[in-house]
């Protein structure tokens, strides 16, 4: 199967497409005024062996010490920012496709030991490591 990535900043009037209408809500009570097109929200996947959960997160431009891990109650987050590191005051800016600003992403997981949890972050690509606990882990059971 093709999966084909939709992009919706070509369309003549993006607003109203039918299935945009949840999102013209979220739009409304948006945090800082700025729609959900607007806001930087790095890309992140999560991945799963027998022993531990991986999650990679996106985040070019920013340094390590922008970024928080945060682990508690199961729930994984990862927050930080992308500032701004440079003004063109002399110029005029015809297109700007960077974003910029704060964000944070959750995971829940349930069966995680809290202690052993690693993060590495190269390339701008951060990558968190979560190890899963003994019973979480699969067991082999023999027929007799």
């Amino acid at each position: 199967m093709l999966l084909t990535k939709r992009d919706r900043g070509h369309k003549a009037f993006p607003e109203f497409a039918p299935f945009r209408f949840p999102e013209l809500f979220n739009d409304l009570w948006s945090e800082e005024g700025l729609t959900a097109r607007d806001r930087w929200i790095p890309a992140m996947d999560v991945s799963e062996t027998e022993t531990e959960y991986k999650v990679r997160l996106e985040a070019p431009g920013v340094s390590k010490d922008d970024i928080k891990i945060e682990l508690e109650n199961g729930v994984l987050t990862i927050s930080g920012e992308k500032t701004v590191k440079e003004e063109h005051k002399e110029e005029k800016c015809y297109r700007v496709e960077r974003r910029y600003g704060s964000f944070a992403r959750s995971l829940k997981f349930t069966d995680i030991d809290q202690d052993n949890v690693g993060a590495n972050f190269r390339d701008g690509v951060l990558e968190v490591t979560v190890k899963k606990t003994e019973q979480a882990k699969p067991k082999k059971i023999d027929i007799n």
